[in-house]
C-alpha cells in the first residue's frame, strides 16, 4: 500500500492536472519539491485521513456501526511534537476489553512509538489532551 506522503504527491498532482497547474487562488503552483515543509505536512495529513477512512469504510468501521477488532486502525491524540506536528495519529488495536475499551500501538508520524492501554470510545478528539485515554474511528469529527 502507498505511503500517505505517496498519496498526498497523487492528489497534489490531480488537484494541478484539475486546475491548469493554478493555485486556489489563481497563482502558479509551485513543485511539490519546491513546497514549504508545511504545506507537505497539510497535503500528508489530508491525504493519509482519507487514506484511513477508505480502509475503515471498507470494513464498515468509519460510522462506528461495529465493534472494535483486533487489527481495526482507530485515532487516539498526541503531542504534536512526536508526531510531526499533528495532534492525532492511527492507531491498531491490539487488545478489545470491550464494544468501548481497547489497548492499541500508536503508529506515530515519528520516532515515539507508544502503546496506549484500557483507552475509552470519545465521538470526537477535538477537545482532547495529548495522550488522553481516548479513541476514535477515523472519519468521526476528525
Amino acid at each position: 500500500m502507498p505511503t500517505a506522503r505517496e498519496f498526498a504527491e497523487t492528489a497534489y498532482t490531480a488537484y494541478g492536472q484539475a486546475t491548469g497547474l493554478r493555485t486556489h487562488d489563481g497563482g502558479p503552483m509551485p513543485s511539490w519539491e519546491d513546497l514549504a515543509d508545511r504545506t507537505r505536512h497539510a497535503w500528508t495529513h489530508a491525504a493519509g485521513t482519507v487514506a484511513l477512512a477508505a480502509v475503515a469504510g471498507l470494513t464498515g468501521r468509519p460510522t462506528g456501526s461495529g465493534g472494535p477488532d483486533v487489527g481495526d486502525v482507530v485515532l487516539v491524540p498526541v503531542a504534536p511534537e512526536d508526531n510531526n506536528g499533528s495532534t492525532v495519529a492511527p492507531a491498531l488495536i491490539t487488545r478489545v476489553w470491550s464494544a468501548t475499551t481497547i489497548n492499541a500501538r500508536v503508529l506515530g508520524d515519528g520516532n515515539a512509538i507508544a502503546w496506549r492501554t484500557s483507552l475509552v470510545y470519545a465521538e470526537t478528539l477535538d477537545d482532547a489532551q495529548p495522550g488522553a485515554a481516548v479513541w476514535t474511528w477515523p472519519g468521526e469529527g476528525n
